[in-house]
């Protein structure tokens, strides 16, 4: 619809000084700020319905009038000699225009006038706003598409009105073929947002409701078989009336703040493992030592008995056994140096793989190398990295006990070299997957649980990372990511 003027019609504003503010107020809304600008495409004059004696408001509404570019008379009998004829708005009761009008001018009152500026203010209001709407939409479109959360916003009955461009990306299609989506259909594991809670009552539509932000947190395993961790955070977007009238969802990967705070604790851990094992070293070990030297010199008694004898083998082999968790407690909570040198990663795995081999074959576990003839020397020890590669190559053995494939590979991956063995067994449940580095957590009942642990320290110290890939059905892939050896002078070492 056309709100413009015929370009020739005036429009005229007479009034007591309040009423001319008042009127004025409206008129920069829509757009009047200077001189030039116009209501509607037409131009506007004002005028006091009396003189202005006391240089009261109606001296000010002059003053403003100016500065907005508004034709400015000192009573509404000049303006009309002034102007060519248009319409003649009374701004206040009771006043009277001068009488009688000339040919060609509309009169209207009190009455009549402010319902019809306000419709002439409201036509304008969209068209003066537009270009700062516009530079709104484009600073608000900048900063949510350059954000690394997923965003979108919802509609009151959990569809899709809009989206960022990283959630637009992650699905594959435009706004426009998201909008009226289901929110289950956009976001994986998306809450219900009526679930009930303890009290039987929604906790997320509950906190909506009072006005308050309300989170979810979820987690999945990606294309590559690695759990990430996500933050779902619902904030309420109320309408004119203050009810809940549209929904902003932001979705953000937190696996890293996760993996730091639990890195964070893990080391609170270790340091009370560490007092701990000076304890058990100083305390413990000496009367085991005590208890396998009487069991050995039971054993070596000529007059025991057969039933004796079994059972001083049984308290032998116990302590034996008590005295390797010992060992691994304190070589875990020792603090690690790495060893200065270089490590040829497809040396590690050709001696690791043959030195193995027997045992897994014996197992029914076929092995095969993937060596990449491109990935430089690696950082490290190459027997301490040994040990770590014979870490993994024991738990893919305890993870396909009727037998299976394994394969060894190096290669060059962002910037780092990488040692991985992959398996073809039953792969790690979500549930395992985030403990498996926690040291102790075993789902064997054999020995402390210390191999994957260590490993991970190890590597670490070295400067690199351990990763764990896994999908339940499709194997395990375990991954040593090394920063590559390099030769550096004396004073830059």
């Amino acid at each position: 619809m056309d709100h413009a003027l015929d370009s020739q019609t005036r429009l005229c504003l007479f009034g007591d000084g309040p009423s001319l503010l008042d009127c004025f107020e409206q008129l920069r809304q829509a757009g009047v700020n200077g001189p030039g600008d116009n209501l509607a495409g037409a131009p506007l004059s004002a005028a006091p319905a009396a003189p202005d004696n006391g240089g009261g408001l109606a001296a000010t509404a002059a003053r403003e009038a100016r500065e907005m570019g508004i034709a400015w008379h000192d009573d509404p009998a000049a303006m009309l000699d002034a102007a060519a004829p248009g319409l003649l708005f009374c701004l206040t009761p009771g006043a009277a225009p001068p009488c009688p009008l000339p040919p060609g001018w509309r009169l209207y009152t009190y009455e009549d006038a402010g319902p019809l500026l306000g419709l002439l203010v409201r036509a304008a209001c969209p068209g003066a706003c537009r270009p700062d709407m516009a530079r709104a939409r484009r600073l608000l479109s900048t900063v949510l598409d350059h954000m690394d959360e997923e965003i979108a916003l919802l509609g009151p009955d959990g569809r899709l009105c809009d989206a960022n461009a990283r959630l637009t990306a992650r699905l594959g299609h435009s706004r426009e073929e998201l909008a009226g989506l289901a929110a289950g259909d956009a976001f994986p594991e998306f809450p219900d947002l009526d679930a009930p809670g303890p009290d039987g009552r929604p906790p997320v539509r509950q906190a909506l409701a009072a006005g308050r932000k309300a989170d979810r947190e979820s987690s999945r395993i990606d294309r590559r078989g690695r759990l990430r961790y996500f933050r779902t955070t619902f904030y309420p977007a109320p309408g004119q009336d203050g009810r809940l009238d549209h929904i902003a969802v932001v979705r953000r990967d937190v696996t890293q703040d996760v993996f730091l705070e639990r890195r964070l604790q893990k080391s609170e851990r270790l340091a009370a493992i560490g007092e701990l094992s000076m304890f058990i070293s100083h305390e413990i070990r000496n009367p085991l030592f005590a208890i396998a030297g009487f069991a050995n010199a039971l054993l070596r008694a000529k007059d025991l008995g057969e039933a004796s004898r079994e059972k001083a083998a049984i308290i032998l082999k116990e302590s034996k056994r008590l005295d390797d968790i010992l060992k691994d407690i304190v070589n875990f909570s020792r603090p690690t140096q790495s060893k200065p040198g270089e490590a040829d990663l497809a040396d590690v795995a050709r001696r690791t793989t043959a030195l193995m081999r027997h045992a897994l074959e014996a197992q029914g576990i076929a092995v095969s190398l993937d060596l990449s003839p491109d990935a430089p020397m690696a950082r490290g020890d190459p027997e301490t990295l040994t040990q770590c590669l014979v870490n993994f190559l024991k738990n893919a053995m305890e993870a396909m006990p009727a037998g299976g494939h394994v394969t060894v590979s190096t290669g060059l991956r962002h910037g780092l070299v990488n040692l991985s063995v992959a398996d073809d067994g039953p792969g790690i449940p979500p549930d395992i997957l985030r403990n498996v580095f926690n040291p102790f957590f075993t789902t064997r009942d054999k020995r402390a649980g210390l191999g994957l642990a260590m490993t991970k320290k190890i590597v670490e110290d070295l400067g690199g990372t351990v990763e764990i890939e896994s999908t339940p059905g499709r194997g395990v892939v375990a991954t040593l990511c090394l920063p590559p050896y390099l030769e550096l002078a004396p004073e830059e070492a």
